[in-house]
């Protein structure tokens, strides 16, 4: 059987992918910051698949220490890194003093992926599934120093917040892109690819109580555009489990149906995956020398 964390797994997209990988067997993680809504996300799943094998593991992606300090068991079978946030205020920080919106989509996904790597390569066919936005390939959007783009926002404008939201998605893509290349060039066994959902709507999506809302009257368009997050969920599902799926692709849903896609070719460079490798990699240094207690 299968074991399979997942990150923002008490709430849309997340939900579904946990609820679907329950659905077919597998060993289901939730990562979760709060652990009365993974309770909620666990009754729920049971509630569908009374048989579904579920844990919870209290896991903060904003948190280097809740990061550093979960115990990912003996082994994972894969990663989904789904979690994310654009609620943001001005100047709101981490923890560690980042912003949180690229806290949660890149630097938080690099540190769980470095703490998880010993059990993922413990299953000799470990996943690292991460979840990118079509907006990376619409906007094509710049990547400064990312210690720069890291900074709390000076404003809480949709503009400024989607900016980030984009930029954190764009790092995120390099970096997984990277991360598999240099998998493949010291013989893991252990892959990484990217998961995109799409536009995925709460009132195309089932009720699911305490999880999934149904029909928001905030939503673009109304449910015009778009797919339920329940749909969305299975590309995930397909990018972690399906023998057709392997390093370094790009997943997408078309019609419904995931399908084998490309992302901007700007964002699977070697040139931008090992900037960002490497400022990634100074950013989770710098944070974990301050995290240490003093006279360590």
């Amino acid at each position: 059987m299968s074991r399979i964390l997942v990150t923002g797994a008490t709430a849309g997209i997340g939900y579904f992918i946990a609820e679907q990988l329950a659905a077919h067997g597998a060993t289901v993680v939730l990562g979760a910051r709060k652990p009365a809504r993974a309770d909620v996300a666990r009754s729920a799943i049971l509630a569908s698949h009374p048989a579904a094998a579920i844990e919870v593991l209290p896991l903060d992606l904003a948190s280097f220490a809740s990061i550093a300090g979960a115990d990912y068991g003996d082994r994972l079978d894969a990663l989904v890194l789904n979690g994310a946030t654009m609620r943001v205020r001005v100047g709101e920080v981490t923890a560690d003093g980042l912003d949180p919106i690229m806290a949660t989509s890149h630097i938080g996904n690099a540190a769980l992926i470095a703490a998880a790597m010993p059990a993922l390569e413990r299953s000799g066919h470990g996943r690292i599934v991460g979840t990118t936005s079509g907006l990376v390939r619409r906007l094509k959007p710049s990547l400064p120093a990312l210690a720069t783009i890291s900074a709390p926002l000076v404003s809480a404008s949709l503009v400024a917040v989607g900016r980030r939201y984009v930029q954190s998605k764009a790092a995120h893509e390099a970096y997984i892109y990277e991360l598999n290349r240099r998998l493949r060039a010291r013989g893991s066994s252990v892959v990484a690819l990217l998961s995109h959902p799409w536009v995925a709507l709460d009132s195309r999506s089932p009720v699911v109580p305490g999880i999934a809302r149904g029909p928001r009257r905030s939503e673009p368009l109304f449910g015009l555009v778009g797919i339920g997050k329940d749909v969305a969920a299975r590309v995930a599902v397909h990018a972690a489990t399906s023998a057709e799926a392997d390093g370094g692709q790009y997943w997408e849903p078309v019609d419904g149906v995931p399908t084998l896609g490309s992302g901007d070719a700007t964002y699977r460079s070697t040139a931008i995956g090992e900037r960002i490798w490497n400022e990634t990699q100074e950013l989770l240094a710098s944070i974990r020398q301050n995290a240490l207690p003093s006279g360590s």
